[in-house]
């Protein structure tokens, strides 16, 4: 799938400043078929490696990150093959719990310049409507949690923007707030849907962070329904599911961006940064 100069230069994680110049379109093309073969396959690259390093098979675990590393080179994502090349020297070496952590930050960011690509794909085509995501059996009752800094979850000061956002598991919003409140935001969080229905009946925020697969109410769900209450600020989905089809119908919903999980700080600073740059205060 084709797409522009621009859109290429828009992905984060491609370093193509300057090689784009010289690529006629037919070259071209060729460079957007191989991020698309990247995008089909690094599901399963990325599950190999996972079961690879449960039954801590130290040579499989070698192979398949060379064979995701020629793909990183191919499609000119440089830094990523540093750091694949970096976790390749650890095997071995490191400590397993020390080696699972940096694999899993590793996957984290090449899952997240999976899900750009997707982004980009998804603009020049027409997507067909795909089926809800799974949704979790609720295990305890749910309540508001606000995570921020201030009194009440309002606006911050100053017109320091808000954002809200919604997971049922509180570690990824103390992630979440920890990000954001490093870079200036005000930061709120609630662990269900319902709780961020009651929040928007006090608060308007200018972005919302929403998980998508939830107990009782899944971040689709909840995407409708703040649309329906009236609340326009910008939403970005939070996922640990990276295909085509799953992201395909986040975007129908409204998705703007996504936050893939395992959170990871700096990749979470910087998409937000880029949505809300240019908002008024």
């Amino acid at each position: 799938m084709s797409l522009t100069r621009e859109q290429l230069l828009s992905i984060g994680n491609l370093k193509l400043a300057g090689r784009l110049d010289g690529l006629n379109d037919k070259l071209l093309g060729k460079y957007c078929g191989t991020l698309s073969d990247f995008v089909e396959d690094f599901p399963g690259i990325e599950a190999d490696l996972k079961k690879a390093l449960i039954i801590g098979d130290n040579s499989q675990l070698t192979y398949v990150l060379s064979e995701l590393s020629e793909i990183l080179a191919n499609i000119r994502a440089d830094d990523l093959v540093r750091d694949c090349e970096q976790i390749r020297q650890f095997i071995g070496s490191a400590a397993p719990d020390k080696l699972e952590a940096e694999l899993t930050a590793f996957l984290s960011v090449v899952a997240t310049l999976s899900v750009d690509i997707q982004m980009e794909q998804h603009k020049n085509v027409e997507p067909e409507p795909e089926p809800a995501p799974a949704v979790r059996p609720a295990t305890r009752k749910y309540e508001v949690v606000y995570t921020g800094s201030g009194e009440d979850g309002g606006a911050g000061e100053s017109g320091q923007k808000s954002i809200l956002a919604v997971d049922d598991i509180p570690v990824t919003l103390n992630l979440l707030r920890s990000a954001l409140t490093n870079v200036g935001y005000k930061f709120n969080g609630v662990t269900s849907g319902a709780a961020a229905l009651d929040y928007i009946t006090k608060f308007t925020p200018d972005l919302f962070i929403l998980d998508i697969e939830m107990p009782n109410m899944n971040g689709f769900e909840l995407a409708v329904k703040l649309r329906e209450a009236g609340q326009h600020a910008p939403l970005v989905f939070l996922t640990g599911n990276t295909t085509r089809d799953y992201l395909v119908r986040a975007i129908e919903t409204g998705a703007v961006d996504f936050i893939v999980k395992p959170v990871n700080a700096d990749t979470v600073a910087s998409k937000i940064n880029k949505i809300l740059k240019n908002k008024k205060k």
